[in-house]
């Protein structure tokens, strides 16, 4: 680059991997002088990410947070892992680190998953495990097991169900596992930091962090499934969400003493945090997207931001039926934040 300034570029693109085509948003350098056009490795990472992700959402393979979720269930490190599945040394450690597996290594991790076939793995390979390392695994598969089946009450029956599978991560989730975490967490940030915040407002900062996330690495934060209603962009069990933190003694909950609805007069809720938020619970590139979503958003009014999240084509294309926002097809376009 000759005394000149590199400018992010990005624009849609196709990729064969593994003899598919997928279309994705590529993000390179270009020098301003000369034209010519470099990456970065993370620049990489994030073009081969939206690659990764679409390919294991069509075919169902495991995430890697899935992969590590599993053995930390087992109470396993990822090299025992790997010598109960038969990989190599390291292998499941590569997979956990986004290594893309192999069809038939992903078949198998998928029926690692599920404890009761897990537990078949582990009795075949009972000669290679110590007896005392046999027996707590044993111990804690038939757990997860039992807890999978024991009766719940639903609508108030006691009823028997399967083992509850979590859902695989998907471009509307941001391609990671919903994180009830770190969405409480990211929202004691806001109410700590903004007075008068009320429920529209913080949800479009939640859109902004999310999004703009899984923008500049492929991830998103929360995993939370956002939604296009009259009002812009939401998380789609937002109330839940919010209830739950009430329930947990997170947030204080109380009707506004003089505000109402304008639609049907009913009384505003308001929420305030009853603690700081814990930050630790954020990956670096986390803490930089939330605190620029604060400094460039959190300042300005309900109705500015709701206004600002109307230009969104996420919302734009997706209002008239309250649609799901796909990350991957929509947070290439944010308007109301810098590209880096």
């Amino acid at each position: 680059m000759a005394n000149g300034y590199a400018l992010l570029r990005q624009e849609p693109d196709t990729q064969t991997f593994r003899k598919e085509e997928f279309s994705y948003m590529y993000h390179c350098y270009e020098c301003e002088v000369t034209h010519e056009r470099f990456t970065t490795t993370e620049l990489d990472n994030l073009n081969t990410s939206q690659i990764y992700n679409q390919y294991r959402e069509k075919y169902q393979f495991v995430f890697p947070e899935q992969a590590r979720r599993v053995r930390e269930r087992y109470g396993l490190s990822a090299a025992r892992m790997a010598l109960l599945l038969d990989f190599g040394p390291n292998q499941y450690s590569n997979y956990e680190a986004g290594e893309m597996p192999s069809a038939s290594n992903a078949k198998i991790l998928r029926l690692a998953s599920d404890p009761v076939t897990f537990l078949t793995i582990v009795r075949s390979k009972k000669e290679i495990l110590r007896p005392n390392e046999y027996a707590k695994l044993r111990g804690l598969i038939d757990e997860l097991i039992d807890e999978a089946q024991a009766p719940r009450r639903v609508a108030g029956l006691m009823v028997r169900s399967a083992a509850q599978v979590e859902s695989d991560p998907d471009q509307y989730t941001g391609y990671v596992l919903p994180d009830s975490e770190k969405f409480a967490e990211l929202v004691l940030f806001f109410f700590q930091h903004l007075d008068n915040l009320f429920k529209v407002k913080l949800l479009k900062l939640l859109f902004y962090c999310d999004f703009q996330h899984y923008r500049l690495t492929a991830h998103a934060i929360t995993g939370q499934r956002y939604r296009a209603i009259q009002h812009g962009p939401v998380p789609q069990e937002y109330g839940q969400r919010l209830q739950e933190m009430v329930q947990q003694g997170l947030l204080d909950a109380s009707f506004h003493k003089s505000m109402v609805h304008s639609d049907d007069g009913s009384p505003v809720l308001v929420y305030s945090a009853t603690r700081k938020a814990n930050l630790d619970v954020f990956t670096a590139s986390e803490q930089l997207v939330i605190e620029q979503v604060f400094q460039r958003l959190g300042k300005k009014s309900r109705a500015e931001l709701e206004n600002l999240s109307h230009t969104e084509r996420a919302w734009q294309e997706n209002k008239e039926k309250n649609g799901q926002i796909s990350y991957q097809e929509y947070a290439y376009d944010l308007r109301s934040l810098p590209l880096a």
